[in-house]
């Protein structure tokens, strides 16, 4: 099977990923088989950049917010994909997660191993290998830059956007040690480039990694690159965030004394003054880097050792003490504690330092050690197959050589040779026999024990799948036909409540303005996971007119819970089977337009006391009670 020859068509090797991408289980093997050769023959990879990119990229939907929109047209898939992202079954989950992270950490692990071989060989015998990585890694930074999906500056929290962005920038950071003085002006002209554009700040995290890495290995552009942005007065906030921070990691980890005193006297000064920016995520953020860099460099600037100290000298000691001492400033230390201590130069460039978790992303798009371990260990195992098999097959090849120069003497041992080359150049034909006469092939036992947890995990998922899929079936059957739109509303609580309450009467889905306020700790405290359980789908207040219309074209009855003067008291309302509440704001209520040309009723809830004004959730669930009511009531009279 690791034949390079017989292995390493262009047609097939497309054909292969083109077919896996449809599964994550297949896109596994691939990934891992494909960097076992790539790893033996780095030479071949400058003619499959675009499936290496694929693999780097290669994530499923099941996990982002928006896959609702992806799959509308397929609600077969639309129900998998969304029974795998919101599953609480945690083995099940896991199986799945861990499996499609193959192959981004196998093309990860491959590049970083043939760095460590760079390291160790000579020049000439890794300089295919070194092109290789600096063809990947500007085809990756080209990408960032121009792709339609990869340059986007709007774009959803945890998206595929999000993620696309996430790993393309995971794997250049991987890439970083490929960077060499013929490449660095462009690369940096492409990350300049991209920490200006507005990115989040899971983004951002590898962006800022990536150049500081870059400028710590070539640390005369730091000072040229960097102390220009720092003067340049129209740069966005949020990039001079990046390149400050950027900087203080410049200084605090350069390795020679001179180099981190030239930087501490080019780069420190500049960034001083943003110390009295307007921006107070600046002015924050860079207090707190100064405070550091004060902290742990002191002795360096040589502030102390005059008796009349300058004016300067002055400012600086008293900045250093006022920021150590001042009870906002520790305060702001506390709460985002453990900042700078994300990069590491000596583990920030490589996958474990890449794929752990960090402060800015929780965990997201994160790979667990031990995937991280298994992709190791298989592709150290095919290694070593490879080297051992290539050794034997290029003795057979000096015995046949041998075999033929003695054609005329007839022996037998020409015939003994042949039948020794035909056994080692078809793999699949008696490949028990043939191990067990020429000895097992090194790694071969760690190989197959790696594939057969692999099956066992397939075997695992499968059996999730369809327990799933019934347990699924069986909730989705039970849910009523009531859908709640919940996009006007804003306050936190009044939505964590509206969640909770949703869930408990089954109802059939809940539309809120922005999704992204699951991740609220407000929301969760109070919903105490409920968003788990009940349909959501992000339906943004511009367009709740045009969903509502789209659901009575459905079949629904669009209900607007709001006083007016032709509305109907709710105990007087028969609720259709298909119906569709629409609540307004907390004050505002429900708009005229929307009440004129997307509502069919409107329903209010009779009231005795003076204020005359329900909260919008209490409404909410009065209203989702009554119809749930008739609903319990019509059933149990048809069932008589």
């Amino acid at each position: 099977m690791y034949h390079c020859n017989s292995f390493f068509g262009f047609q097939f090797v497309e054909t292969l990923l083109n077919e896996g991408s449809k599964s994550p289980r297949t896109i596994r093997l691939a990934a891992l088989h494909l960097s076992g050769l790539w790893l033996m023959y780095p030479q071949t990879l400058r003619f499959y950049m675009e499936e290496l990119k694929l693999l780097a990229l290669y994530g499923s939907v099941a996990f982002d917010e928006d896959f609702e929109a992806e799959l509308s047209e397929n609600h077969e898939a639309r129900f998998e994909v969304s029974m795998l992202a919101q599953s609480p079954d945690c083995e099940f989950t896991e199986v799945f997660i861990n499996t499609e992270l193959y192959a981004r950490v196998s093309v990860a692990a491959l590049f970083h191993q043939l760095w460590k071989q760079i390291k160790e060989k000579s020049k000439l015998e890794t300089e295919e290998a070194l092109q290789c990585g600096k063809l990947f890694l500007l085809k990756l930074l080209d990408s960032a830059v121009n792709d339609n999906d990869l340059s986007k500056e709007l774009y959803k929290k945890y998206s595929s956007v999000h993620r696309r962005k996430v790993r393309v920038w995971q794997m250049i950071c991987v890439l970083s040690h490929y960077v060499e003085e013929d490449i660095v002006e462009e690369v940096t002209s492409t990350v300049h480039t991209c920490l200006y554009r507005n990115n989040l700040p899971a983004v951002r995290q590898y962006l800022e990694t990536f150049a500081i890495l870059i400028y710590l290995k070539f640390p005369t552009l730091a000072e040229a690159q960097l102390v220009p942005i720092f003067h340049d007065h129209g740069m966005r906030q949020q990039a001079l965030s990046s390149y400050v921070f950027i900087a203080a990691n410049v200084i605090l980890h350069s390795g020679e004394l001179v180099v981190q005193r030239n930087h501490l006297n080019q780069l420190l000064p500049p960034i001083i003054s943003f110390l009295t920016s307007h921006h107070h995520s600046l002015r924050s953020f860079t207090q707190l880097l100064v405070h550091t860099v004060f902290s742990k460099l002191w002795h360096i600037l040589q502030l102390e050792s005059s008796e009349n100290p300058s004016i300067e000298r002055r400012c600086f000691q008293d900045l250093k003490k006022y920021l150590a001492e001042n009870t906002d400033c520790a305060r702001l230390r506390v709460s985002i504690e453990g900042f700078l201590d994300v990069f590491d130069p000596d583990i920030s460039g490589t996958p474990p330092g890449i794929f752990t978790a960090r402060i800015e992303s929780s965990g997201f798009e994160c790979v667990p050690v031990s995937v991280l371990e298994r992709v190791n260990n298989f592709l150290n195992d095919v290694r070593e197959e490879l080297r051992h098999s290539m050794i034997k097959d290029s003795a057979t090849i000096k015995n046949e050589g041998l075999a033929v120069s003695k054609h005329e003497e007839g022996t037998e041992e020409k015939i003994v040779a042949s039948q020794d080359f035909q056994k080692k150049i078809i793999p699949h034909r008696d490949s028990e026999q043939a191990a067990s006469s020429n000895g097992a092939v090194m790694g071969n036992n760690d190989i197959s024990r790696l594939l057969f947890e692999m099956e066992e995990d397939d075997d695992t998922f499968n059996l999730a799948v369809e327990s799933r899929k019934e347990a699924a079936e069986t909730v989705r059957q039970s849910r009523q036909d009531l859908i709640v739109v919940a996009s006007l509303v804003e306050r936190i609580p009044n939505l964590a409540g509206l969640t909770r309450t949703c869930e408990i009467f089954r109802a059939g889905g809940l539309a809120v303005g922005d999704m992204g306020v699951v991740q609220d700790k407000q929301f969760r405290l109070i919903s105490v996971t409920a968003e788990k359980w009940v349909p959501m789908v992000e339906v943004p207040a511009e367009s709740v007119r045009a969903f509502l219309q789209r659901k009575r074209a459905e079949g629904y009855t669009v209900v607007g819970l709001e006083q007016t003067a032709n509305s109907v008291a709710l105990d007087e309302f028969v609720f259709p089977a298909k119906t569709v509440v629409v609540l307004g704001r907390e004050k505002e209520g429900i708009p005229v337009d929307i009440i004129q040309e997307a509502v069919d009723v409107c329903v209010e809830i009779p009231q005795l006391g003076v204020v005359r004004s329900l909260n919008v959730h209490v409404s909410a669930a009065i209203a989702i009670w009554d119809y749930t009511r008739q609903q319990r009531s019509r059933s149990s009279s048809s069932s008589r």
